[in-house]
């Protein structure tokens, strides 16, 4: 269905009873670029972006990705090919914009904790490389502030609203309730918008607010947006002029198993109805946009079968792909030849790592045989997969390959245990 975001078998699909992506053979890739591996499908990206764009149609969106979900160059470039700016949460990704060349003026900077050190190499540059600063703590503002007038620098800047509302999703990806780290209070907006509404070098250009990530109702939505457009006109009332734009954040969610996910044209539906007004709006997507586009392959190295329970242990592992353990999250796990002959039986999904909570899947009923070098496949796994990965138990991070218009491109080397160490002094 056009009007919902991809599902994760769009560009993952069997042909002769073995998986390809886009019709590039999974195996063949594996068998050339090593296991585990990442593989991501250039057409579900760009499908993903066109349902999004199409659905918003007529309004003046900016679609900001959010580039802490998949942050390879190579996904940055074709975005940003597309018509994509990019929402950055740190000086390392605002770094990985400017090398994908990613307009500036396309680029929002969040984050609660932009340090001293970041702020003063960016206030070098024209409107410090960025359309504008969302600004999370009063003591942030006030340093932006001050850099800004001491070196005479022009700055633009956003607040970033906490309205208090539950986006109903996992607790640990919940991100705009009171008791949540992020954005500022009603009141604190109100006071900087007063004080600081004539700042010669800092322009208040508008109001953000993300409420967290993986929303599958529309309600959530519907509460926020209301609140956010209230603010807006009180915080307009005080600056006496409108505000330049709205950015209302990310947090559309996918299907991972068999969600329900939300109708883009709904979406569309509630911006237009509380955010026409305005001549810019942004929003912030990043899974939506790259999770069903990717998967992690991984291969078998042992089994255990006991009476009771079946164990796959794979070569992949929480340091590779760590929703699971972090948020019990759900990837639909497919073997990567079809094999008809294979029953399908419950089994324990681990990995390698050194901790209890390297677990993938419990009790997943699986058509595999558990013998070595078996390759399987977690699906959804192109956002907060690799860019979340690590190295703990001194493991290497695996290789990043792109599949786009009939071309495999090698995105990123498997590192090596030379890479490893070297950073440490010996």
């Amino acid at each position: 269905m056009k009007d919902r975001m991809i599902e994760p078998d769009f560009s993952f699909y069997y042909q002769n009873k073995v998986l390809t992506v886009d019709g590039v053979s999974v195996p063949e890739l594996v068998q050339k670029f090593g296991s585990p591996l990442y593989v991501y499908s250039g057409k579900a990206i760009r499908e993903s972006y066109a349902r999004l764009t199409s659905a918003l149609k007529g309004l003046p969106v900016q679609v900001c990705y959010a580039v802490k979900a998949n942050s390879n160059l190579h996904v940055l470039k074709l975005l940003n090919e597309l018509g994509s700016g990019c929402d950055l949460v740190s000086y390392g990704e605002w770094h990985r914009a400017e090398l994908a060349r990613i307009p500036r003026s396309k680029r929002v900077l969040s984050g609660v904790a932009k340090t001293l050190d970041e702020l003063s190499a960016l206030m070098k540059l024209d409107q410090a490389g960025v359309g504008s600063i969302h600004i999370e703590s009063v003591m942030e503002f006030e340093l932006i502030a001050l850099l800004a007038n001491l070196q005479k620098k022009k700055v633009t800047v956003a607040f970033r609203y906490n309205p208090d509302v539950d986006a109903k999703t996992l607790d640990k990806i919940s991100t705009g309730r009171k008791q949540d780290k992020f954005g500022l209070t009603r009141e604190e907006i109100l006071d900087l918008a007063i004080n600081y509404g004539d700042d010669e070098f800092v322009h208040i250009s508008g109001l953000s607010i993300h409420i967290g990530s993986q929303i599958t109702k529309t309600g959530p939505y519907q509460k926020a947006f209301k609140t956010l457009k209230k603010l807006c006109h009180e915080v307009e009332l005080h600056l006496d002029r409108k505000l330049d734009y709205v950015d209302l954040g990310g947090g559309l969610g996918i299907q991972y198993q068999n969600e329900k996910t939300i109708s883009l044209k709904a979406y569309a539906n509630l911006i237009r109805n509380d955010f026409s007004e305005y001549k810019k709006i942004l929003i912030e997507p990043g899974r939506s946009l790259v999770a069903n586009a990717g998967i992690l392959v991984s291969e078998v190295v042992y089994s255990k079968v006991r009476p009771g329970s079946r164990t796959l242990i794979l070569d992949a592992g929480m340091n590779d792909l760590m929703r699971p353990a972090l948020y019990d999250a759900f990837h639909e796990i497919v073997p990567v030849v079809d094999n008809k002959a294979v029953p399908a039986k419950d089994w324990d999904v681990v990995g390698g790592i050194c901790e209890t909570t390297d677990y993938f899947a419990r009790k997943r009923k699986l058509a595999v045989s558990g013998a070595p070098k078996e390759q399987i496949a977690f699906l959804s796994a192109g956002a907060y997969g690799f860019s979340m990965s690590n190295n703990y138990n001194s493991r290497p991070r695996v290789a990043e390959v792109l599949v786009d218009r009939g071309k495999v491109t090698l995105i990123r080397k498997r590192e090596t245990l030379a890479d490893l160490l070297r950073n440490e002094i010996r």
